[in-house]
């Protein structure tokens, strides 16, 4: 009987623990494809993933791509809710280019296409859900300097 009680403990056990890895694997993550609009220009446009869940923006995103051809692909993204943000980098520099009253002098965009006309949206006013396959989103590049 004292064995009988072992073997039941022990595939508990294992049966908590598959549970657990099956739960917690990213074997049901899926990719995001996002597809840019807007004017299109040979400047790269760079991407930040990040969870969607937050008052403000995060310094540091979860993820970063450049996108080629008005294309970019996160891979193996676990199910969840996010924001992604971009911007057209038209200098060259490597960073987005602001005016002194931090007005986005290069073209800007992000996931949920919200309003650009009160500034930069909260994440949560860009969020999407990414499920466990593959999602495809559109996203429009808006010039700031273009509206005045």
């Amino acid at each position: 009987m004292p064995q009988r009680i072992l073997q039941t403990v022990t595939r508990l056990r294992y049966g908590l623990l598959f549970t657990l890895v099956s739960v917690c694997s990213p074997s049901h993550a899926g990719d995001i494809l996002v597809n840019i609009g807007g004017k299109q220009a040979k400047a790269p446009v760079y991407l930040a993933l990040v969870l969607a869940d937050q008052a403000q923006w995060p310094t540091t995103p979860l993820r970063h791509v450049q996108a080629q051809d008005g294309v970019a692909l996160f891979t193996k993204v676990p199910p969840g809710r996010y924001a992604l943000q971009l911007y057209r980098d038209d200098n060259g520099n490597g960073q987005l280019d602001l005016s002194p009253r931090g007005v986005p002098l290069e073209p800007v965009g992000f996931s949920a296409n919200p309003p650009l006309a009160r500034g930069k949206p909260e994440p949560l006013a860009c969020l999407f859900e990414h499920g466990g396959g593959d999602t495809e989103l559109q996203i429009e590049l808006h010039d700031a300097r273009a509206r005045r």
